[in-house]
């Protein structure tokens, strides 16, 4: 039997974040090692605002090295949030979807945001699955996200798999 291709959706800033309140760096090839579970990768993006500086170039350096392509939006300020950032995630679930590229999408992000596009992913009979930290105290993992999703997989349990 031919596994599903998958494709994987990083919500950097969720999971930077999260991994930054925990102080545990990842391994961005591990994770996704760990997401594929040896099946056929279509696409891996990590999406987060553009670099503000020198540590944040380096670091997008490392995760281009981890054979993620780069979708970067505007600069998250004071008076911005990542809202297009988000949307964007959405739009290329959708769109991937429609096109047939996957047959697994495994969205590592915790917002809840996420969730109508999730759901309509599960209505064109994808599977989804939803990757995050999960600290019940933070509330990092969204009850309508989680419930949204074909499956859920606690980063927080898997730590040992994915850090650096």
């Amino acid at each position: 039997m031919i596994s599903p291709k998958v494709a994987i959706f990083v919500d950097g800033a969720n999971v930077d974040i999260a991994s930054k309140t925990a102080r545990i760096g990842i391994n961005y090839v591990l994770l996704k090692i760990f997401l594929a579970k040896a099946r056929p990768i279509a696409i891996a993006n990590y999406y987060n605002s553009k670099a503000k500086d020198v540590a944040e170039r380096a670091f997008y350096a490392q995760v281009e090295n981890a054979d993620f392509q780069l979708v970067c939006g505007p600069r998250k300020t004071e008076n911005r949030s990542q809202k297009e950032i988000d949307v964007q995630i959405a739009v290329d679930m959708v769109s991937e979807a429609y096109d047939n590229s996957f047959g697994v999408a495994v969205l590592v992000s915790g917002d809840g945001d996420l969730a109508p596009a999730v759901r309509k992913l599960v209505s064109m009979k994808k599977e989804v699955e939803v990757a995050s930290f999960d600290d019940p105290k933070r509330r990092e993992f969204s009850w309508s996200l989680k419930t949204a999703a074909t499956r859920t997989i606690d980063l927080t349990a898997n730590i040992l798999k994915i850090k650096l």
